[in-house]
Order: C-alpha cells, then structure tokens, then sequence
C-alpha cells in the first residue's frame, strides 16, 4: 500500500508510514469525529438532482452485479481544507463504519469514491483485499477517465464513467489472472451482465 498523504510505500503491517508519521489516531486528532459512510450514495454536499441519485445508483448497481465481492461508496462532500482529499477518504474509510466487523485486512473489498465538488477533485479508497489485484495507476486511470464531467460539474456521468473504467480494468485483471493460472479466479469473478429489466439495485 502507499500512504495516502505522501504516497510512499508503506507494509501492510504498519500502523504508521515510516516517512511522513501518517496514522490514523493523528488525523483522528485533526479531524475529530467522522460522519457514518453507508454503502451506496452519501449526497453530504447536496449538489444531486433527483435524476442525478438515480443514474448513479445504476451504476453501482451495475457494477456490483457483476462484481458481487465488492461493496462500494459514493460520497460527495466538501472535505476540510486542513488535509488532501486523498487522506480524508482513506480517513473516511477506515473510520466511517463503512466496512462490516468482519472484513477486516484481506477479506476487506470495499471501494469508496470521494468527490468534492468545491475542490472539483476526486479519490480511491479500497480495502486490503483488493490491493494484490488492483495497484495505484489503475485507480488513477479510474479517477482521471471522466476529468471532463468533473470540471464540469456532472457528477453522475463523472461515477458514471469511473465505475465502467474500474469494471473493465478489473476484467482484464481477471483475465490475465485467469490465464497464468488456468483457472477462474476466484476471489474476484465477474458475474455476467444483469438480464434487461432485472433488479440491480
């Protein structure tokens, strides 16, 4: 993994990064109490139209139809000013009773996407679980590919098109997967499309 506030590596094991002094009780101290992150949408700025809610909730019901393993977020807030978005997401995660008791270190595949509309910027955040298959420039690839609806503003088509970027970079990882081995992967198989008309969500 790589810290969140100054993107060196640092051991799964650590409780702290080893370069800048990056722990959890320290931004805990900054940041003070953090709101409950359900999975699903979290509309904390109150910038989604009704339409927009909707559209967004395709998605993900898309996108966890075919990735059932994995549990994701949409949070859009203005974050505080005193952090970078990316440390306020990993904060968020890992303090917002997002993730169940249970999924804890690698049984953890959550995914949370953060976007602050004032700052017109987005983060990542994944659990342990999901780190020994998808790396850093695949999130980055995920948050830059709708740059243009971001600056714009249209946060639905910009969850919109980081949710199908991250449903094909997990396909090819699977396939590549599924070729070294020459076995279905397990831990991360997609489940085909959803039927039309089915219940995604």
């Amino acid at each position: 993994m790589h810290c969140p506030y100054c993107q060196q590596p640092v051991a799964e094991d650590s409780a702290q990064c080893v370069c800048c002094g990056l722990d959890l009780g320290r931004v805990d101290s900054v940041l003070g109490i953090p709101p409950v992150i359900p999975s699903g949408i979290s509309d904390m700025a109150k910038v989604l139209s009704g339409s927009a809610a909707r559209q967004i909730k395709r998605a993900l019901g898309q996108f966890c139809g075919r990735f059932p393993q994995i549990t994701v977020a949409v949070v859009l807030a203005e974050a505080p000013e005193v952090v970078p978005l990316r440390t306020w997401a990993w904060w968020l995660f890992n303090r917002g009773n997002f993730s169940a008791a249970l999924d804890k270190g690698f049984m953890n595949r959550d995914l949370l996407l953060v976007i602050d509309p004032a700052r017109r910027q987005a983060a990542l955040t994944m659990g342990y679980g999901l780190e020994p298959f998808v790396g850093p420039r695949d999130l980055s690839n995920a948050l830059t590919v709708g740059g243009g609806a971001l600056e714009a503003g249209e946060w639905a088509d910009y969850c919109q098109q980081v949710l199908v970027a991250l449903d094909a970079g997990l396909r090819q990882i699977i396939g590549r997967m599924s070729q070294a081995y020459g076995v279905p992967v397990p831990l991360l198989t997609a489940s085909p499309p959803p039927a039309e008309g089915a219940a995604v969500w």
